[in-house]
């Protein structure tokens, strides 16, 4: 590296709370303008999960998957959001300020998912420059930003799953000095996860792999079988009941509404859709957006079926999801034009490939590191559950938000991955962070553009 880029390098490492906070003001400042924005009380949401909220209210009940479209999953979100919606019909006896308090909940879980991510990063010895990128890329992803305000339960699971993995990572590094405390945390984050979205499971899943590799290590065979029981019975105790319900109820572990019973159908394994797994398609992805482009359904353009394409998408933009009109397919469409440049958009996206392959590199160059072994277990269940539930489905599977739990793990790796060319490939350093100074300065007009500031 340069001497220019030592001075700047030596300047955040002595005045990282002052770095930290100039990267902070911005990203709290246009979620606060997001919230202002929002053309509906209840935020950027995917799926009306609100519904579930008003039944717990209006009928003191938890709803049954037949009283709503989204009401089949899980209740802990409708449970912890029905303080939020409750205090707002406290106040006003429209349902207006009770959704957008609902909303406000997704604020708090998408400042628990930048905690426990720094939180990662500082249990890898991040610190000055390191931390302030991973931070940076953290905070400013526009997924997480768009995620920060909905009353939809995606945001909650992501955010007890990022400390779920926090603590199982922590418990791996010194599975010895682990306590009572330690797996009780483990054991009723794993259970709130499952009790918030079937998804969560992925949480009990990893924590059985981390378990299985103590094993395989030798490391203590009676004290590691006990905290495995104890986190699997305080998982179970916590959010078990619901499957339990699902049995007796409809006769099956899992249930669901529309498509989405298609990707937890047993019998639907051999019916999947036509998605493209080895493409991306920048182009195509460009027509999505801006005033001239076409009108219809997200899922009804082809590029939508190329699975790293979209994913890819929604996470460093809306994929014009709420940003271009009859996107959403939702009656009425709430979500009006946005006037984004559409090269500001291509130009995230582009640049979003960067820390991604960044990401590559630094699980290429640490993937026998033993600390590791609990995000690597999170990577894989995550992934292969959500493709094994994407592939039987016709629509509306492809959501990045989904797995977004894995955003802080990726930010991690993108951060090993600079530090590792810094160290071998300086010259490419040095591009590859200028190309990520740009990404998050361009991140931050994307959001600015996308509240309406440009």
């Amino acid at each position: 590296m340069g001497p220019y880029s030592h001075r700047w390098r030596n300047w955040i490492a002595t005045h990282e709370q002052h770095a930290v906070l100039a990267l902070l003001v911005p990203v709290v400042a246009l979620r606060t303008l997001l919230v202002l924005e929002s053309p509906t009380p209840y935020g950027y949401v995917w799926d009306y999960y609100h519904d579930g909220v008003r039944v717990l209210f209006d009928e003191g009940r938890l709803p049954l998957a037949e009283d709503c479209w989204q009401c089949y999953h899980p209740p802990f979100f409708y449970l912890v959001g029905l303080p939020f919606y409750a205090v707002g019909r406290g106040l006003s006896a429209a349902a207006t300020l009770g959704l957008r308090l609902t909303a406000g909940l997704a604020m708090v879980a998408a400042a628990v998912v930048v905690y426990f991510g720094s939180r990662l990063l500082r249990l890898f010895g991040c610190q000055g420059a390191s931390y302030l990128l991973g931070l940076a890329l953290l905070t400013v992803a526009p997924i997480l930003f768009i995620s920060s305000y909905g009353a939809e339960a995606d945001i909650v699971v992501t955010a007890i799953l990022g400390a779920l993995f926090y603590y199982l990572t922590k418990y791996a590094s010194a599975p010895a000095a682990a306590g009572t405390r330690d797996v009780v945390v483990i054991g009723v984050l794993a259970g709130l996860a499952m009790a918030t979205k079937y998804s969560g499971l992925t949480g009990l899943a990893t924590a059985g792999l981390v378990m299985g590799f103590q094993l395989l290590r030798g490391s203590g065979l009676r004290r590691t079988v006990g905290h495995g029981i104890a986190i699997l019975g305080l998982c179970l105790a916590v959010g078990g009941w619901k499957y339990v319900d699902n049995v007796g109820r409809y006769g099956q572990v899992f249930h669901a509404n529309g498509s989405a019973s298609e990707g937890l159908s047993l019998d639907a394994r051999d019916e999947g859709a036509d998605y493209e797994f080895t493409t991306l398609r920048l182009a195509a992805l460009a027509r999505l957006f801006g005033r001239d482009a076409p009108p219809g359904d997200l899922t009804t353009f082809a590029v939508y079926r190329s699975v790293p394409t979209a994913l890819h998408a929604l996470v460093w933009s809306d994929m014009s999801f709420f940003s271009v009109r009859s996107r959403h397919g939702a009656p009425g469409d709430p979500y009006p034009y946005k006037s984004i440049p559409v090269w500001l958009t291509m130009a995230v996206i582009v640049l979003g490939l960067v820390p991604e392959a960044l990401a590559v590199v630094g699980l290429v160059v640490s993937f026998r590191r033993p600390s590791l072994v609990p995000l690597l277990a999170a990577t894989f269940v995550t992934i292969a559950a959500y493709l094994w539930w994407v592939v039987p489905q016709e629509s509306w599977a492809l959501k990045t938000k989904y797995i977004l739990a894995l955003l802080p793990i990726g930010v991690l790796y993108s951060v090993i991955g600079q530090a590792w060319l810094e160290r071998h490939l300086p010259v490419a350093a040095r591009v590859t962070a200028g190309l990520l100074v740009a990404l998050v300065a361009g991140a931050l007009a994307y959001q600015a553009a996308f509240v309406g500031l440009l």
